[in-house]
């Protein structure tokens, strides 16, 4: 199933609930795709993550862009070529999309021109070569290329990530839809390798920091049902609890459980830092943060199913009245 058909799908994802622990306001802006802008840190993010699953999808963008109507016109002439119409006909039109006019620069000087000049070959070369595949700049293929080697150099994250043992089963991005507690869920998840010999899933999710990747992460005696309070969490670790990272494992893991339910189920977050260091860590999380992402799961759809019934999406609930503390 492509990705756009993915996130337009009405099921419930666990970035849904995220929003929905928030507000349900910020749910409902979440599914009208209101809620569009991402920081360049987590387009950054995604692109390590992307091109480390699907390398095959990236080409690198070796060459300069030609600007003006110059550059409009070799992108024009390159999607005509793709369209079928009439070769004879491509100059003129790509020559009209990029609004040249006569009185300036003919039509035959312009096309001269295009295939004349090297730089404006090269860009035209490379727009083909990049057709369907995303172009990544210099300072973006560096960092990229500095993760990727040192998630390639860990020995964990190196079997996790690249392996290509043929006795098992691997898929990149898996698309799962599955019904929990009554409510059609969906997840994509970055990798799942199974091994049908002994019936074993091992789920695999790739983060990107630039914070710190080595943690500290010790239980405390006193309990207060409250993992930040519960748990002394230094580095990535305290990220995990912060982003709820638990709540999104667990959700796959219930995901997998409902694709796989024979297979048990195992997980792991490989971390990696993006801030030139490249610091690479893979953890398991604590059976104690699972089950508590488990409940908050069970929990949050219970708020939804609540939502849904009564179509009352404008006030968190709870917060209906005055709030004194």
């Amino acid at each position: 199933m492509l990705q756009e058909n993915y996130y337009a799908k009405e099921d419930v994802s666990n970035s849904d609930l995220g929003e929905l622990k928030v507000s349900p306001r910020r749910f409902v802006m979440r599914k009208q795709q209101e809620m569009q802008t991402k920081s360049g840190a987590m387009q950054l993010g995604t692109l390590i993550h992307q091109f480390t699953l699907e390398p095959e999808k990236f080409v690198m963008a070796d060459v300069e862009p030609v600007s003006g109507k110059m550059g409009e016109y070799i992108k024009a002439y390159f999607e005509l070529e793709k369209s079928g119409i009439s070769e004879d006909k491509i100059p003129e039109t790509a020559y009209a999309a990029a609004q040249y006019k006569e009185t300036h620069t003919k039509p035959a000087t312009v096309f001269k021109s295009f295939k004349n000049k090297p730089e404006n070959v090269a860009f035209y070369e490379f727009l083909k070569k990049a057709d369907g595949k995303v172009a990544l700049n210099q300072k973006d293929r560096q960092i990229i290329e500095g993760c990727l080697m040192s998630l390639q150099g860990h020995k964990k994250s190196n079997e996790l990530l690249f392996s290509e043992d043929e006795s098992v089963e691997t898929f990149n991005e898996k698309e799962i839809y599955f019904e929990q507690d009554g409510v059609n869920c969906k997840s994509k998840l970055d990798r799942v390798i199974v091994d049908h010999s002994f019936k074993t899933v091992t789920l695999v999710d790739l983060k990107t920091t630039s914070g710190p990747v080595y943690s500290e992460c010790t239980p405390l005696e006193n309990k207060t049902g409250i993992l930040l309070r519960d748990w002394h969490v230094t580095g990535f670790m305290y990220s995990v609890l912060q982003y709820s990272y638990h709540r999104q494992l667990a959700f796959y893991e219930n995901a997998l459980k409902a694709e796989y339910p024979d297979y048990t189920i195992d997980s792991f977050i490989v971390a990696v830092d993006t801030k030139g260091a490249y610091d690479c860590a893979v953890y398991k999380l604590p059976a104690e943060w699972m089950e508590a992402g488990r409940k908050e799961i069970t929990n949050l759809l219970s708020e939804y199913k609540q939502y849904k019934l009564t179509n009352a999406w404008n006030v968190k609930q709870g917060y209906e009245d005055a709030i004194i503390y």
